[in-house]
């Protein structure tokens, strides 16, 4: 009874504070599409199990959007994200079209819709960089607290293995794993970020919250998920500054997981190596050669959305209704190759716009540090603790975004929410990082210090000054 109080105490709360700002109905509904709490709460939430909270959240963000439009679309800046998601849905409402089972890819329709309907809201809702650093806190926390029930469950119930056993919210081991290594990441950027309070504590949970997510990961047997965690720590790692700081983290991390990691998660980890004899490996080679060759005779439009689990079997499939297992050669057998062209090319953007927007944070840095004291409100110590704040968001959310492209060569999570809340945010972060770090477009009535930073000298473009003519209205 508690936490069906509690979520209806957050939803109504959440639906009134949507109503003023419209991100705050974005932000409710990502966290129930995150959380699941429909799954987390299933014996608590008895007086309520048909209630889709992430349904109810998302008509509160679209009636929240629709009532606040004008501002909405009087500071909506596009990028080329949305524009090769609105592509990709082309493309796939072409395939329906040409589906050979139509009744399979419609129902599959629907379940999109939901997801890219929302995702474009986001898009025009979710301009500033306090918002996406909002969303980034918000994944590490959903995420981590499943990771705690996981552990919970484990460690306090006898070793209760549920999310091997069962997956969790409506996926399996696999789809869980994904999805919750998803915020290891994230966790990384609670402990490492130098703005905001409780400066310690933050810290300690920040890396409390991912340890708690690795053992989680490790909990799922999910070797996909598994391969992309090392992924993305070694990628972390690599960028992370100072380099001592970086080779204390390894250690740690290396002690870390040989302790969490028992006999059987070693030997599943380890069993990688013989893919030859393994027999889950061996039946994803023969899903990934039938969707392939479902691809090759149908380049242009596939054979319809999520037709290739019908007919994988006819191309060589081990069992009737093998899931593909592989995201990019899903997308090409279900909607063609262009399709998964566009997809890929939305990983890859993001990816290079993340990359050159923490390149900025980096420059900006080193120019706030070697410059003169500032004359303004903020001092030199809080302009470089901004700066650094927005590379280490970049930084975290582009490891995210190559952990998933990573264990999408191994899963099919299309219908995962927080993917697709990777993908968007990976195509406003990097203008919102740009304004914050220029402090340029905005009038003084309009600046908010949270938001922006001032223009660190020379570093990125010319000043309004310098090009009256963009600032003139």
């Amino acid at each position: 009874m508690k936490h069906f109080l509690f979520m209806l105490a957050v939803t109504l709360f959440g639906s009134a504070a949507a109503i003023a700002v419209p991100f705050w109905g974005i932000m409710l509904y990502y966290s129930f599409a995150t959380l699941r709490p429909q799954y987390l709460w299933e014996w608590s939430l008895v007086n309520a199990p048909e209630l889709r909270w992430s349904m109810f959240a998302a008509l509160v963000g679209v009636v929240a959007t629709l009532v606040n439009l004008p501002d909405v679309i009087k500071g909506f800046r596009g990028n080329k994200i949305m524009l090769l998601l609105a592509a990709y849905v082309v493309l796939m409402l072409l395939s329906l079209l040409t589906a050979f089972d139509p009744s399979t890819s419609m129902y599959w329709v629907q379940q999109y819709g939901k997801i890219f309907l929302m995702a474009f809201i986001a898009s025009l809702v979710i301009q500033r960089f306090w918002q996406v650093r909002a969303m980034g806190v918000m994944i590490a926390l959903c995420l981590g607290y499943i990771a705690y029930e996981v552990n919970f469950l484990y460690l306090f119930n006898g070793g209760r293995l549920d999310i091997f056993h069962q997956g969790y919210g409506g996926l399996d081991n696999n789809g869980a794993g994904a999805m919750i290594v998803l915020g290891l990441p994230f966790a990384y950027f609670l402990a490492t970020t130098p703005v905001g309070s409780w400066t310690t504590a933050r810290r300690l949970f920040g890396c409390m919250l991912g340890l708690s997510i690795m053992h989680a990961v490790m909990m799922t047997f999910s070797r996909g998920a598994m391969l992309a965690a090392i992924v993305g720590l070694v990628w972390l790692i690599l960028n992370h500054r100072p380099r001592i700081q970086a080779v204390t983290m390894s250690l740690v991390l290396a002690a870390a997981v040989f302790v969490m990691a028992g006999d059987e998660i070693r030997d599943r980890f380890m069993s990688t190596a013989n893919y030859q004899t393994d027999v889950s490996a061996q039946s994803r080679f023969d899903s990934w050669s039938a969707a392939f060759e479902m691809a090759m005779n149908h380049p242009l439009l596939g054979s319809g959305i999520r037709n290739s689990n019908t007919y994988s079997q006819n191309y060589g499939a081990d069992n009737p209704g093998r899931t593909i297992h592989n995201q990019y050669l899903q997308i090409a057998a279900d909607s063609g190759i262009p399709a998964a062209g566009v997809y890929i090319l939305m990983i890859g953007l993001g990816v290079y716009g993340l990359g050159r927007a923490r390149k900025h944070s980096l420059e900006a840095e080193r120019t706030f540090a070697l410059g003169p004291e500032p004359a303004g409100p903020h001092s030199r110590d809080a302009l470089i603790a901004r700066a650094r704040d927005a590379g280490l968001l970049c930084l975290s959310l582009q490891t995210a975004l190559i952990m998933f492209a990573f264990s999408s060569l191994f899963l099919s999570v299309e219908l995962v929410e927080v993917p697709w809340l990777l993908l968007l945010l990976s195509g406003i972060l990097p203008a919102a990082v740009n304004r914050r770090l220029r402090g340029l477009g905005l009038h003084e009535d309009e600046r908010d210090d949270n938001d922006v930073l001032p223009e660190p000298p020379h570093k990125f473009g010319p000043t309004p000054q310098q090009r009256p003519e963009r600032f003139a209205a």
